[in-house]
């Protein structure tokens, strides 16, 4: 692996790992709150999610910049669950997806391009 791709994907990795940390912690007060149990519930899964893809983001994936492009319709989809069902709360964990995380896949689309993936 080249040195531009693993600083990418070391970054997306330890991003990726912030993420999860985050949908848990949202996860827990919507599931400690009684009231958002179901967007709680939901975001506790997507924490799990989140730390198995932090790793998997560290091996050659081709079509890694395809998935995570296509990825913007589950963070609208994540959005409007935080919002209707879990309180605004939610929206961090989503705002946080899209410009610190997607759009560092995207930034770097010729890092991976160059790899091949």
């Amino acid at each position: 692996m080249n040195n531009d791709l693993s600083r990418v994907t070391k970054t997306l990795s330890e991003r990726e790992k912030i993420a999860a940390i985050i949908w848990l912690i949202i996860g827990i007060l919507q599931v400690c709150s009684c009231v958002f149990c179901i967007s709680g519930g939901w975001n506790i899964y997507a924490s799990i999610t989140r730390f198995k893809q932090s790793k998997a983001v560290l091996t050659p994936w081709p079509g890694i910049v395809n998935a995570y492009d296509s990825w913007i319709k589950n963070i609208i989809i994540c959005l409007v669950i935080n919002i209707v069902f879990g309180g605004v709360i939610g929206a961090a964990g989503c705002l946080y997806d899209i410009f610190l995380v997607r759009d560092h896949v995207l930034k770097n689309k010729q890092v991976f391009a160059d790899a091949g993936l």
